[in-house]
């Protein structure tokens, strides 16, 4: 698997901890926004260390194909960080199965850059791995996010109960499936 793919618009790309920075400066100016989506995970989420440390050990389990995080960004500017799309829990073989998970700078929204780089995503972990099943969990009030799923073919499988501690409390999310159609 190549560490860098494009698409029409876009540059995907693994990074390691070399790009750190980027990393942080991207989570940095997206704060309030991203921490009503997610939780944080740990008290020194917005340090350069954890995010060194944070990028080597996805790097690790990328080479051990657990997950696949792409950081996106424009080919116009392959400097900056505008998104990332991550395929985690990666179950080949009998499940053929990963979890979907996207975030994109506030600024960049609705220019459908997102929908690329998952479909691009997709297209990639599937080929490369096997991978037939998607799933995503989403925030029932996620209005803009479901409409991204559905558009990209996710059919809404059922409600999952208190399933993430969020904001304080435990929050319900949709769970979203996509089937790869056969070839």
């Amino acid at each position: 698997m190549n560490l860098e793919q494009t698409t029409d618009r876009l540059i995907l790309r693994i990074l390691s901890a070399d790009d750190a920075e980027k990393v942080l400066q991207f989570y940095k100016d997206n704060a309030a926004i991203f921490e009503q989506f997610e939780p944080l995970i740990g008290n020194d989420f917005y340090s350069l260390e954890h995010q060194k440390n944070l990028l080597t050990y996805e790097y690790q389990e990328i080479l051990k194909l657990h997950m696949l995080r792409f950081w996106i960004f424009e080919k116009d500017n392959p400097d900056r960080i505008i998104g990332t799309v991550s395929f985690h829990n990666i179950s080949p073989n009998i499940y053929s199965s990963a979890q979907l998970g996207y975030k994109m700078d506030q600024h960049f929204w609705r220019k459908g850059y997102c929908y690329e780089a998952i479909k691009a995503g997709i297209r990639i972990v599937s080929g490369d791995i096997g991978i037939r099943r998607y799933e995503a969990l989403v925030l029932p009030d996620n209005t803009p996010s479901i409409c991204l799923l559905k558009k990209l073919g996710f059919h809404k499988e059922g409600l999952l109960v208190d399933k993430v501690f969020l904001q304080n409390r435990w929050r319900d999310h949709y769970l979203y499936g996509y089937i790869v159609p056969k070839m």
